[in-house]
């Protein structure tokens, strides 16, 4: 082999991750940075070098260790030993480790070997293991189950946890979130009592403006049977109109709350639009239209008036006049109290047959 300049030693290692923190100690070494040598024009490998013959003087061979280290657990993490000629240039680029990063700010020295054992160290720190689901971050905001085909989740290996359908119009606290790698948002759920339901697809619910939950439209009529129950303004429960005051009237519930205590509230207004609140469902009963809930009743009424007709249901479809029935007595199985603010009595004869609902006014 023919030499020019210095002898240059090129020891390439295999990649095996591993280290953290830089360490140096070297003794009497002359080094330089990594740029390429000019003045070099022969570059022999570790097996150019190894292993050297009898005839050499120890006293001309030198070793050379290189070690990785975890510097966080201190310890060492590889041992490389090498016997190098005196005067000889190395060159010594550090392992690649798997599960680790080489945080040293660079991976190959560049020497001339001028001593006995060299010490070159490499430190690593271990590479976090990368979660699919990405970091937790806090949220806090009110959450309504509105789909009952996401089910929860125990963890993200999707383990099942909770079925969707019985969370299905219930209402949670997404103390955080996880922003996942497939594209979806999951929630942490937690009931008022501070219960775990476990991770579910944003996409299963509906987010609120408190603990009330979300608005979720509904649409239907709702007579008021019960004076125990308020109306309030807000969710901080600041009464708006008293149950005695409403009781026996028939409203709009244009939407619903599901609350996270586990009620469910209803915004009502009247016929003409006006709002009268969010009441608590259990005050009353929900009706197939504008005549509001069915009402048992069996008072005996007779026919006062003349000018008043029944009516076969209550899109008004005509049945028969009072002027029939007058001064005669019917039993009044159920009412209505409707949303146009008139009660309908459902009247039956004596003989059980049906002869229609009328208005209130017409009898006594």
């Amino acid at each position: 082999m023919k030499k020019t300049g210095l002898k240059k030693v090129l020891v390439t290692m295999l990649i095996t991750p591993i280290m953290v923190g830089t360490v140096f100690a070297f003794d009497n070494l002359a080094s330089v940075t990594v740029e390429a040598n000019e003045e070099t024009t022969e570059t022999s490998s570790v097996e150019d070098i190894a292993p050297l013959s009898l005839s050499d003087s120890s006293e001309e061979i030198c070793i050379i260790r290189a070690e990785g280290w975890d510097m966080k657990e201190g310890r060492a993490l590889y041992t490389d030993l090498y016997r190098v000629k005196k005067g000889e240039e190395l060159v010594y680029h550090a392992r690649v480790l798997d599960g680790y990063k080489l945080v040293t700010p660079f991976s190959t020295r560049k020497m001339i070997v001028t001593s006995n054992e060299t010490f070159i160290a490499f430190n690593y720190e271990k590479i976090k293991p990368e979660k699919p689901e990405g970091n937790y971050i806090a949220d806090g905001r009110y959450v309504t189950v509105t789909n009952k085909n996401y089910n929860t989740w125990s963890n993200f290996s999707w383990k099942y946890r909770q079925l969707g359908n019985d969370l299905l119009n219930k209402t949670f606290q997404a103390k955080g979130r996880y922003e996942h790698q497939n594209g979806s948002t999951y929630l942490s759920l937690y009931d008022a009592n501070g219960k775990w339901y476990g991770y579910i697809n944003e996409k299963g619910v509906k987010f609120g403006q408190g603990k009330q939950g979300a608005y979720i439209g509904y649409n239907k009529y709702v007579t008021i049977t019960s004076k125990g129950y308020n109306t309030w303004s807000n969710f901080s429960w600041k009464t708006r109109h008293s149950g005695t005051t409403i009781t026996n009237k028939t409203y709009l519930a244009k939407g619903k709350y599901h609350h996270i205590n586990g009620s469910t509230y209803l915004s009502l207004y009247d016929k003409q639009g006006k709002w009268y609140g969010y009441i608590n469902e259990k005050s009353g009963k929900v009706g197939k239209g504008q005549e509001g809930s069915y009402i048992a009743d069996g008072r005996k009424v007779k026919i006062a008036s003349k000018n008043y007709n029944t009516w076969s249901n209550f899109l008004w479809k005509y049945r028969q006049s009072t002027k029939n029935m007058y001064n005669k007595t019917y039993t009044a199985r159920g009412r209505y109290q409707h949303v146009n603010g008139s009660t309908y009595y459902s009247l039956y004869d004596g003989k059980g047959n049906w002869q229609g609902y009328i208005n209130a006014a017409a009898v006594k």
